[in-house]
């Protein structure tokens, strides 16, 4: 959900899931889910007319955010901040001052974009996940649900 005091925008979405899935079932489902709305958010963000007022569409770390908000609500008894290794303040403050706003650094995966510590030239490249955060497989619309439209 996006927008001002008494003007807000999202994106609402529904869904027929299969009876009866077991929890693993149950979770790929909810994450490709949640991975669907989150590129349709996105998305949103991104366009007009949006894009006039913010950069916020796809920023570097809005689906990698998502995703990890969603692993943080499924299995709260992990530390998963702490496995994707944050650099401190000062590094991140060097970073945002070389490579500018993380919305000028799109990213339309759920995968980090690393940046070099310290900055250096080049830029930042996509790296993998850390083996916590891919542990659940998004499920394929079809079979266990599909979006009503």
């Amino acid at each position: 959900m996006m927008g001002r005091k008494n003007f807000k925008l999202g994106v609402r979405k529904t869904y027929k899931i299969k009876a009866g899935l077991g929890i693993d079932e149950k979770k790929s489902v909810a994450l490709s889910i949640f991975l669907g709305v989150s590129h349709t958010f996105e998305s949103m963000q991104s366009s007009w007319p949006f894009r006039l007022v913010t950069n916020s569409g796809y920023s570097a770390e809005d689906l990698l955010s998502n995703l990890l908000g969603f692993y943080r609500a499924v299995n709260p008894s992990i530390n998963y901040l702490m496995i994707c290794e944050p650099v401190s303040k000062s590094d991140a403050l060097k970073i945002w001052d070389k490579y500018g706003p993380v919305g000028d650094n799109k990213n339309y995966e759920p995968a980090p974009y690393l940046y070099p510590i310290p900055p250096a030239s080049g830029g930042p490249m996509c790296g993998t996940l850390p083996r916590a955060l891919s542990t659940i497989q998004p499920a394929k619309p079809g079979t266990l649900f599909e979006e009503v439209r």
